[in-house]
């Protein structure tokens, strides 16, 4: 059992470093709220985010310096808050380049092995 939760622990730790890299690579493309980074991540994983989790990685990135946020009033006078990325975001992502090469070249290894073995089955 010990172990079933440190696995599990590791997939939300790798899942949140993930989302991180997607935020702040949607923000690249200019300011957006909350609901809208959400919505975007959401149809690139094709499939919803656990409640609250895009919030709390935003809270932590904002902390990290990554992104800021600007509280407005939108629609219907509600507040709404405003992402945007620093320049410290910007070399976050840039410094995660060859990490990220290094994946996907791993990924692809996975893919293109589970294809291999689909045409023996």
């Amino acid at each position: 059992m010990k172990n079933r939760f440190h696995i599990m622990q590791n997939r939300e730790k790798m899942l949140k470093g993930i989302i991180s890299i997607l935020i702040v690579k949607d923000l690249i493309d200019g300011p957006k709220h909350g609901y809208a980074i959400e919505k975007n991540i959401s149809e690139k994983i094709e499939g919803r985010l656990p409640p609250g989790m895009i919030y709390v990685i935003l809270k932590s990135l904002e902390k990290k310096g990554c992104v800021r946020k600007e509280e407005k009033v939108g629609e219907y006078k509600r507040p709404i808050k405003i992402y945007y990325i620093t320049d410290h975001g910007k070399e976050f992502l840039y410094n995660h380049t060859n990490q990220l090469r290094i994946m996907k070249k791993l990924i692809d290894e996975i893919l293109n092995k589970i294809e291999e073995e689909k045409l023996k089955y």
